[in-house]
């Protein structure tokens, strides 16, 4: 049977001219053929331009997302082998090592919808797309081949996949895993559980600032607002800091984090509270508190447009709450992990949080996703993440009244 073909209407082909991989169900004017979801198919323009090949699917809002621009190749087994071989080729060129890291990140490899992590020996797979969770069996066999893990662990637990008529779950796709798996990060001995764990738990992509706030916590006392696992205040511990308050609200994430400091030996400088940070740390600052470098690097707020009025108040209360935390001359670090809040909205939200704490900002340093996190140009979805270092001046903008310290 020939392959189906979806054909856009006028004026809707500049987002693939550019590189952006995803076509929409308003982009499309007709199909040729009866493409079942997971299918693929030929993309053509109004005008006849042939720009290539991806995965279909009839009801999700993403009608087709790309995979290659030669409408010639074969989408096979082979395809996807090679696929996979180039996303590791690309780490080993970035990283010195590929103990701990993101493999597959999804349409930035060329793997729409897909996410492979390397935990040492231990892999773990997930997709949100149809068509990929179709081809997972050739795409787990190439890892076996090239990369020899213990275990593949699947992680297909994320609210994406009913996007696209998919399940949410978990299990042992291939291999036997015998639990949790301990790796290495920066000196530091840090247990996973690749089935159970949250997927953010350890957060791979901050790592790199992990290493920025060790290295100016000597002798800080410390404030870790979402601790999770205990990356981050572990980190600012060894790096020397006086002390180390941890604010968690996750039981299970607590005693992680407990048990990655004794392991470390770092549980007599660090303090576990269990509170949500975004309701806290406003009575935090109505009692007085103060720290020397205050970490925030809270969940997403905002995956959608329709969530970035909320994300926007929720991070500039964190933040001004912060910068009242912080005594004069102390250090902010500041991430961003949410789609829809580009960094120039980010910067925004950080001056009106120094304007509303009535101090002002200089940046020390700022970071974006690790090399094993690649992006696209033109697909702003696969930058997310922003990473500041901020220092609290006195140099307050001129005009603007300290208010009262506010409620998070």
């Amino acid at each position: 049977m020939s392959q189906a073909t979806v054909h856009l209407r006028p004026g809707k082909a500049s987002g693939l001219r550019d590189g952006y991989p995803w076509v929409f169900q308003n982009q499309l004017a007709s199909i040729e053929g009866r493409p079942a979801a997971g299918a693929v198919v030929h993309i053509e323009g109004a005008d006849g331009t042939l720009y290539g090949q991806g995965l279909y699917h009839p009801d999700a809002q993403i009608a087709v997302r790309f995979l290659t621009s030669d409408p010639a190749v074969v989408i096979d087994d082979a395809f996807f082998y090679r696929r996979v071989e180039q996303a590791i080729a690309r780490r080993r060129t970035m990283l010195a090592d590929l103990q701990v890291c993101r493999l597959i990140f999804s349409e930035s490899d060329g793997l729409p919808g897909t996410v492979v992590e390397k935990y040492g020996p231990v892999l773990t797979w997930s997709t949100h797309s149809y068509g990929m969770a179709q081809r997972r069996d050739p795409v787990l066999s190439a890892l076996d081949d090239l990369l020899k893990p213990t275990a593949i662990v699947e992680r297909n637990d994320h609210w994406l996949r009913t996007k696209e008529g998919l399940e949410e779950q978990r299990s042992v796709l291939r291999g036997r895993y015998g639990g949790e798996v301990l790796i290495k990060e920066a000196g530091l001995t840090f247990a996973v559980d690749a089935l159970r764990d949250p997927m953010t738990g350890l957060a791979l992509d901050q790592r790199q600032h992990r290493a920025v706030v060790r290295q100016c916590a000597t002798g800080r006392r410390v404030l870790d607002a979402y601790a999770a696992h205990g990356a981050y205040g572990l980190q600012a511990a060894a790096g020397g800091a006086a002390e180390v308050h941890m604010l968690e609200i996750s039981t299970p994430a607590r005693e992680r984090a407990a048990a990655n400091a004794e392991r470390n030996g770092l549980r007599d400088r660090i303090r576990l509270e269990a509170v949500d940070a975004l309701q806290h740390l406003g009575g935090l600052v109505r009692a007085g508190a103060q720290y020397d470098l205050v970490l925030l690097h809270p969940p997403a707020f905002a995956r959608s447009r329709r969530q970035v009025a909320s994300a926007t108040r929720a991070y500039e209360a964190l933040n001004t709450a912060a910068f009242d935390l912080l005594a004069p001359g102390g250090l902010l670090a500041t991430t961003s992990a949410s789609p829809a809040i580009d960094e120039e909205a980010f910067v925004a939200i950080l001056r009106a949080s120094a304007q509303q704490a009535g101090t002002g900002l200089r940046v020390l340093h700022r970071g974006h996703q690790p090399p094993d996190f690649p992006t696209l140009e033109a697909m702003d979805e696969t930058r997310y993440l922003s990473f500041f270092l901020l220092e609290k001046t006195d140099d307050a903008v001129p005009g603007v009244r300290r208010s009262a310290p506010r409620a998070a």
